[in-house]
C-alpha cells in the first residue's frame, strides 16, 4: 500500500483537515482563557490544566504550511501534542484519586508512567514517517488509542458509577441540579464515541477519507472533548459532587419543619432559634408568662420559667420594700451623726 505523506491535495480532504485544525486551536483557546480566569492561586491541578490546553493548539497550525516545512512542522508539534494528552492522564487521576483506594490510586499513575517509552517511540516514528524514510509510524499508530485512552475511559465510568453509588444522585436529577454536569458527562460520552471513530480510521475499518494514515478529525473532536471535561469543572469530581450534595441537604431542609415548629432553610432556622433564645435572655419575665399561658402537661413546665414567674407576682412588693429600704437609710444617718450635733444644729 501505497502511503502519501504530503499535505493532502484533494479538495474534500483538504478543506476536512483545515476545519478540524481550526475547530481545535480555537476551541483549545477559548478554553485556555476560561480556565486561566477561573483558576485559583497556588492550585496545581488548575495549572496543570491550562497547559495541557496550550500544549495542544501547536499542532492545529501545520496545515498552513508546504513541504518542507510541512513534514518537520508536523513532527515536531506533535511532540507537545503528546504531552498533552500523557498531561492529561495525570489530571484525570488527581481528579479521580479521592475515589481510589491507595493502592488502585497507584497502580493509575504507574501504569500512566509505564507507557512513556511509547510516546518516545511514537516521536521518532512520526519523524520517520513524515519525512519517508519509515513506515514505522503505520505499526504504532493504531496502539495510540491503547496507550492514551483506558485511563480515561475507566475515570469516566468510575464517575458515572460514583454519581449513582455514592451520592445517590440520578443523572437526570443532577444535569437539572448542575447543568455543568450535564455538559461535564455529555463531554465524555462524545469524547468516546470519536475516539471509537478514530480507531475504526486507523485501522481502515472505515473508508478512507483521502487523508494520510493518521490525520483524520476523529481524535481532534475526541481531543476537544476530553479537554472540555477538563475545564468545565476545575476541581477534582469528589469536591464538586460534595457541594452539590450540599446544596442537595440544604433544600431537603427548607422543607422540613423544625422541632421547634420554625420552617425555612436550616440558616433561617437556626438564625431564628438564635433570636427567640436573645429575646427570652433580655426579656425573662415575659417569656416566662408566654409559658405558663400554653395549655398541656406539667412536663412541659419550664423550670426556669417558673422562677422567673414566682418573681414577677412577689413584684408587688416593690414600693413598699423601696420605703422601708429609705426609711432604714434615715435611720443609719441618724446613728452615724456625733451626739452633740442635734445641739449644734439647734443653736
Amino acid at each position: 500500500m501505497t502511503l502519501d505523506v504530503e499535505k493532502p491535495t484533494d479538495p474534500l480532504g483538504l478543506i476536512l483537515e483545515s476545519w478540524a485544525q481550526g475547530f481545535m486551536v480555537g476551541s483549545l483557546i477559548i478554553m485556555a482563557c476560561v480556565a486561566f480566569s477561573n483558576m485559583r492561586r497556588r492550585i496545581l491541578l488548575h495549572k496543570l490544566i491550562v497547559i495541557e490546553l496550550l500544549l495542544g493548539t501547536f499542532h492545529g497550525t501545520f496545515i498552513f504550511t508546504n513541504a518542507p516545512v510541512y513534514n518537520w512542522y508536523l513532527s515536531i508539534t506533535a511532540i507537545p501534542l503528546n504531552a498533552s494528552w500523557s498531561l492529561h492522564n495525570v489530571i484525570a487521576w488527581m481528579k479521580n484519586k479521592p475515589f481510589l483506594s491507595k493502592r488502585a490510586s497507584m497502580f493509575y499513575i504507574g501504569t500512566v508512567i509505564l507507557v512513556q517509552p511509547y510516546w518516545v517511540l511514537e516521536v521518532v516514528a512520526n519523524f520517520l514517517y513524515f519525512s519517508g524514510n519509515s513506515r514505522l509510524f503505520t505499526k504504532t499508530r493504531p496502539y495510540e488509542a491503547l496507550c492514551r485512552d483506558p485511563w480515561w475511559i475507566f475515570t469516566a465510568c468510575n464517575l458515572f458509577y460514583n454519581i449513582k453509588s455514592r451520592y445517590d444522585f440520578g443523572y437526570i436529577e443532577l444535569i437539572r441540579a448542575s447543568p455543568r454536569f450535564g455538559v461535564l458527562l455529555g463531554a465524555m460520552l462524545l469524547s468516546i464515541g470519536f475516539l471509537i471513530a478514530d480507531i475504526l480510521a486507523v485501522t481502515h475499518a472505515i473508508p478512507s477519507s483521502g487523508l494520510p494514515d493518521g490525520i483524520n478529525p476523529f481524535w481532534k473532536l475526541a481531543f476537544i472533548f476530553r479537554c472540555l471535561t477538563d475545564m468545565i469543572i476545575l476541581d477534582d469530581f469528589k469536591t464538586a459532587l460534595d457541594r452539590l450534595r450540599m446544596v442537595k441537604m440544604e433544600k431537603l431542609g427548607s422543607s422540613m419543619l423544625s422541632s421547634d415548629g420554625m420552617q425555612g432553610d436550616w440558616s433561617d432556622v437556626d438564625q431564628a432559634r438564635r433570636k427567640q433564645l436573645e429575646q427570652q435572655y433580655r426579656n425573662p419575665k415575659a417569656s416566662a408568662g408566654r409559658e405558663f399561658g400554653k395549655t398541656g402537661d406539667d412536663d412541659n413546665l419550664d423550670l426556669e420559667a417558673a422562677l422567673h414567674m414566682n418573681d414577677r407576682h412577689d413584684s408587688g412588693k416593690e414600693p413598699q420594700t423601696e420605703q422601708l429600704d429609705f426609711i432604714t437609710a434615715l435611720n443609719m444617718d441618724d446613728l452615724s451623726e456625733p451626739p452633740g450635733s442635734k445641739t449644734m444644729r439647734g443653736g
